[in-house]
């Protein structure tokens, strides 16, 4: 059995990065590196770049980033798994062998291809003349036209218990595939049966076209309305969006996405020419969403039936959009109307009108907040309003844990909306974050003017970052950091995540590469944030003076927090025998930090940290 280290090392020397960015970028030398306009973001100067020997891409201008896995998983919207099969089959390499070894159950090839034998099934049945004609009176009477029925596939699930079971015996396909997929279920005593029955069947595909699984909506009286297949190897509906397999490129082009909430809502709005609608299955909008719809655009637009929907979902879009910077908007149909019927009663331009006049959901959840305080005129109930409305947002977005371009975007957004400046929106986050922080003993007092980060554990955790950066690019220098370098003491989980990476490489391998630590990690986000550490210690150079100012710093800062430790042990033995606090134990003298701020800020100033911002040559 071949490794999986050595199959997605065979991938890489088989199918070339630039060829196949080449085939969505037209690319450029540039030096040692390729050029071109960003796939993931709309620009007019490129600044999107390949580096072939390094096996990376990054762009300078949105900071997306990776190896050719990464590539696809942004350009396809696609999981870290789904890529490498994708770029297996092209490759022409079989990735059955690295399932575990004793693993009797399908792989997720194997469901996807009973998926799609499904669907084609299903199909058939509607077009029967006899077994399908109620089924087409249905869709016909809903408005949905042959064409359309055509291109998402839609099915029929006739009625008993053994329809698909037979046929599947017939194609040669196990019983164990079926019950895997979810297209048939056990009873309570062991007897199997069909999971859809008497249902128009809507195959749900992922963004590669591949069936994943299925909904089925009723067509006879039944407890359940609609019915998707069950959690499985291959189908998760909080990762999965209807209908983005055919709406990915006209996100892409008009860079917004109309979400619905309904498979008839979305084929509805693709028929009177919205291509751009993708549908929730019966969950509010997840992170997982959010990125898959952030890899095509940078715009959202959530179609409710009513706005007694619409407080909730703004919320629930605003609590992951503004995290992602996407912008989010809420257009509601009439009351009594879901999309589908609008479309049909009122027709397409209607709708239209309906999209362009959505109202942003930061406008819309201000207007909600500062509504519940009309009664209560003056400053008293505007201010009262606006703390609210911050401490909501500040929630929601987890404000403290943006980085501060983020920060200052979303100030700027609601300083705007209030009629604030944004230095007094920044403020108005900040005693939201205190009320919602509890209390501390002790804290360390901050200058007036200058901000926490700027004199608590900006020092070490710049020196962290510093040896991270020049670990990714020099890895072998590990042995003069290992004694200082913490990757738990990184106050940026995903940052902390890297460094142990990083470290556990080092102490197995004795040296790594690039490659082999963006291996470890599956999401795009954290590629992009490995990418740009790289280039930013690669740009900086001067990698041993960089590690030996970073571990003076470190060390200097634990013989602080050491003395620390020793004084307070001393000191509460000699009172009454009470051992050190959390808080004793990692506070650290103002005059300490700032000292040692000052040296260290100084030497990576002296490094010029501006040049991390340029470009490879």
């Amino acid at each position: 059995m071949r490794d999986f280290q050595a199959i997605k090392e065979e991938i890489r020397q088989r199918v070339a990065l630039v060829d196949i960015v080449s085939e969505q970028v037209t690319l450029t030398r540039s030096g040692r590196s390729f050029r071109g306009l960003c796939p993931f973001h709309k620009e007019k100067t490129p600044s999107f770049h390949v580096i072939p020997e390094k096996m990376i891409f990054h762009c300078f201008g949105c900071k997306a980033g990776g190896d050719v896995f990464k590539f696809i998983q942004l350009r396809e919207g696609v999981s870290f798994g789904e890529a490498v099969r994708m770029l297996a089959d092209r490759a022409g390499i079989e990735l059955r062998a690295r399932r575990a070894a004793g693993s009797t159950g399908p792989d997720r090839a194997e469901l996807a291809k009973v998926n799609e034998w499904a669907a084609r099934f299903y199909r058939r049945q509607l077009l029967d003349p006899i077994r399908g004609e109620s089924a087409r009176s249905y869709l016909a009477g809903r408005g949905v036209s042959n064409e359309i029925a055509e291109r998402f596939g839609l099915g029929l699930a006739t009625g008993g218990g053994s329809a698909i079971r037979q046929a599947a015996k017939l194609a040669g396909i196990s019983e164990q595939l079926l019950l895997a997929t979810g297209l048939v279920r056990t009873d309570d005593r062991g007897s199997t049966y069909d999971t859809f029955r008497d249902r128009l069947i809507f195959p749900i595909r992922d963004a590669t076209k591949r069936v994943i699984g299925f909904g089925g909506r009723t067509l006879v009286e039944a407890p359940a309305k609609y019915l998707n297949t069950a959690q499985n190897e291959l189908f998760d509906k909080g990762r999965t969006l209807y209908g983005v397999d055919l709406a990915r490129a006209d996100i892409a082009a008009s860079g917004r996405a109309v979400v619905v909430e309904g498979y008839t809502d979305c084929i509805a709005c693709h028929q009177y020419g919205f291509g751009s609608a993708v549908a929730t299955l019966g969950t509010a909008m997840t992170e997982a969403h959010i990125g898959l719809l952030r890899r095509y655009g940078d715009k959202m637009l959530l179609v409710f039936d009513s706005d007694e929907a619409g407080n909730a979902a703004a919320q629930r879009a605003l609590a992951v959009a503004l995290r992602h910077g996407l912008s989010v908007r809420l257009a509601f149909v009439p009351q009594g109307k879901d999309p589908c019927d609008f479309l049909r009663a009122a027709g397409a331009q209607a709708f239209g009108s309906l999209l362009n006049s959505a109202t942003d959901a930061l406008r819309f959840t201000w207007d909600r907040t500062e509504a519940r305080y009309h009664s209560e005129s003056g400053d008293a109930g505007r201010r009262a309003a606006i703390l609210e409305f911050v401490d909501l947002v500040s929630g929601l977005c987890r404000f403290g844990a943006l980085d501060a371009i983020q920060q200052g975007l979303i100030a700027n957004q609601i300083a705007k909306l209030l009629g604030l400046r944004s230095d007094q929106v920044h403020r108005l986050f900040g005693e939201a974050a205190g009320r919602r922080r509890p209390a501390s003993p002790g804290p360390v007092a901050v200058p007036a003017g200058q901000s926490p980060t700027a004199v608590g554990g900006s020092a070490e955790q710049a020196a962290l970052t510093a040896i991270l950066e020049v670990l990714l690019n020099e890895s072998g220098l590990f042995d003069q950091v290992k004694d200082v370098f913490d990757p738990q003491r990184f106050e940026d989980p995903v940052l902390s995540r890297i460094g142990l990476a990083v470290r556990e490489l080092a102490e197995q391998l004795g040296e790594s590469t690039l490659v082999e630590v963006l291996d470890r990690f599956a999401e795009p986000a954290d590629a992009r944030c490995i990418t740009e550490l790289h280039l930013r210690g690669e740009q900086r150079g001067n990698f041993e003076a960089t590690l030996t100012g970073a571990a003076d710093c470190l060390r200097q800062l634990a013989a602080a927090r050491q003395a620390v430790r020793s004084s307070s042990a001393s000191q509460d033995s000699s009172e009454d025998g009470r051992g050190p606090t959390t808080e004793d134990s990692d506070t650290v003298p103002l005059e300490v930090i700032q000292n040692v701020s000052h040296g260290f800020g100084h030497f990576l100033s002296r490094s010029k940290l501006s040049a991390m911002r340029k470009p490879p040559a």
